[in-house]
């Protein structure tokens, strides 16, 4: 399939694998927006990238933990861009807390909103165009720790097993108008994320997965782009983790 034509909305698009994603689309021919909360100068970056690819491309700022910064997005994108045809549902994070019994309410509240309220918002914002069309892509991304859990994190991997959920509710919901829900769940990737857990959690990753090494960005990138291309996979969390869950 050739993405030209296609306008694709990733979150958290500034760095990690959500930049890498934005760059995996435009190549295959998308043009793409990118939202991220802090840094300006790297989304903008990214956005220099997608150009010298032949793209368009734009960054807008937002937190993605409001609903009311995607209806403003897809108002300021559907004046400047048109309709989104592919949403990656990318933004994360972990708040750390010092325990699981530690969080506090509003680390816990802000961890799920971020991480899984986001997704139900921009579906619910964004969805709606795709089915009157005809066509779109809908993939998110969640993590391994969705399946077997991490009590150090446990609302970032409750909040990422909720995106499971809804994936797999929305791909059955959406697919008979043509709009393809998935995700993908990576194991440990090389992010700036992955590195502030600190040392010993990485070599504790890299030692538990079969290859031997953390997943690159990149490589997770072609996993959605596979996903976006595809026109029968549907309701389906591709997990690329290197092997790590056999072990664990």
């Amino acid at each position: 399939m050739n993405l030209i034509g296609r306008v694709a909305l990733v979150t958290g698009g500034s760095r990690g694998i959500g930049r890498a994603t934005a760059l995996q689309l435009a190549k295959r021919g998308a043009d793409v927006a990118l939202l991220y909360l802090k840094d300006a100068d790297s989304a903008e970056q990214v956005v220099t990238e997608i150009e010298s690819l032949g793209r368009r491309g734009v960054a807008v700022r937002g937190d993605v933990a409001e609903r009311d910064t995607f209806e403003r997005l897809r108002d300021e994108l559907t004046s400047s861009f048109g309709q989104v045809d592919i949403l990656i549902n990318n933004a994360g994070a972990i708040l750390q807390p010092p325990a699981w019994d530690a969080s506090g309410g509003d680390v816990t509240a802000r961890t799920i909103n971020i991480n899984l309220l986001s997704v139900i918002n921009a579906i619910e914002v964004f969805a709606p165009p795709m089915v009157r069309s005809g066509w779109g892509r809908i993939v998110n991304i969640t993590t391994t720790y969705s399946f077997n859990g991490s009590a150090p994190v446990l609302a970032y991997t409750a909040a990422k097993a909720g995106v499971n959920a809804v994936t797999t509710a929305m791909a059955a919901e959406l697919g008979p108008s043509g709009v393809l829900v998935n995700a993908v769940a990576p194991g440990n990737v090389d992010t700036d994320m992955t590195r502030a857990a600190g040392k010993d959690v990485v070599d504790w990753a890299v030692g538990t997965t079969p290859v031997g090494r953390l997943g690159a960005p990149e490589e997770i990138a072609e996993s959605v782009g596979f996903l976006v291309e595809s026109d029968f996979i549907c309701g389906h969390v591709l997990v690329v983790d290197g092997g790590q869950l056999l072990r664990i």
